[in-house]
């Protein structure tokens, strides 16, 4: 029965994204999953043949709500089946977590994974900032910091390049508006620099802790296009207590290189455990093939 409606409610959705002009981009599938509240029980399909999936995640220290939490999450990024994930809010050896360097950390949960980190700001013994793991090995990974300007602290955007994509994590400022918008024209600026004459496919991943209608994502879409969902409670990501926010995205650099989007979704469901205890965001699956 459970299938059946939703069954309906993807063929309602198909038809209200070819009617509104408002909602998101028409060359792409539609959000998934549903409205309403079969969107609780939904799990993420299959991975195709040959594709790839990325997963933007804000982990939360891996302490949100549950202590120490790597194995529930690896599991989770295990059952997506995730090739690459994009992590926000990384502690690095410092005392509230107990002195774990938690990118290596969640790597090794994963099997033994490659992992990148970029350190922001130093805190309570450590460090602090965003990271990236990856089933593949990358050929270079690296991390660029972006301007504190007047917000609350720096930020720092980590990156790992394969042989034909390129991979980019960040967490822009939680408090100032106008250092979101530099911290995302810095981003722009350094991935054109570097990648915009190449034919590598160049992904951005993250919590930008900002709307889909706000001037930092504006600021972004003139260099990058969204490749997840921004439209409706579906694709909400924050927080997982009481969704009412898209602010976690994946987006593609606009430098000529194409995707297909095989599949979207904001991961709500899981069979590894409660989503919405492992932190107050929820994870976001792109998959891509080219």
């Amino acid at each position: 029965m459970r299938k059946i409606i939703y069954m309906l409610l993807w063929a309602v959705s198909i038809t209200l994204a070819a009617c509104n002009g408002n909602g998101d981009d028409p060359e792409l599938p539609p959000p998934s999953p549903g409205t309403g509240s079969e969107a609780d029980y939904l799990l993420p399909p299959k991975k195709q043949a040959g594709t790839k999936r990325i997963i933007s995640y804000n982990v939360g220290i891996f302490n949100k709500f549950i202590q120490d939490d790597y194995e529930f999450i690896a599991d989770m990024m295990k059952e997506v089946e995730a090739d690459v994930v994009c992590l926000n809010e990384l502690d690095s050896c410092t005392n509230r977590t107990r002195k774990v360097f938690q990118a290596k950390r969640i790597a090794e949960e994963m099997g033994g994974w490659s992992y990148c980190f970029g350190p922001a700001i130093t805190y309570d013994g450590g460090k602090y900032g965003e990271g990236l793991m990856s089933k593949e090995k990358p050929i270079e990974q690296y991390y660029i910091p972006l301007p504190q300007n007047n917000g609350a602290e720096a930020r720092v955007l980590a990156i790992m390049e394969f042989e034909d994509y390129v991979v980019a994590s960040t967490h822009l400022d939680h408090v100032s508006a106008q250092a979101r918008v530099e911290q995302a024209k810095v981003i722009s600026s350094e991935m054109i620099k570097r990648y915009g004459d190449t034919d590598k496919r160049v992904f951005l991943g993250g919590d930008m802790n900002a709307t889909p209608d706000s001037d930092v994502i504006k600021t972004l879409k003139k260099d990058w296009t969204i490749l997840t969902g921004t439209s409706g409670r579906e694709n909400f990501t924050f927080s997982t207590k009481e969704p009412k926010s898209c602010i976690d995205f994946i987006m593609l650099l606009n430098n000529g290189a194409t995707v297909k989007v095989v599949h979207r979704q904001v991961i709500t469901a899981l069979k590894a455990g409660d989503v919405k205890l492992a932190s107050d965001h929820f994870p976001v699956l792109l998959e891509v093939d080219w």
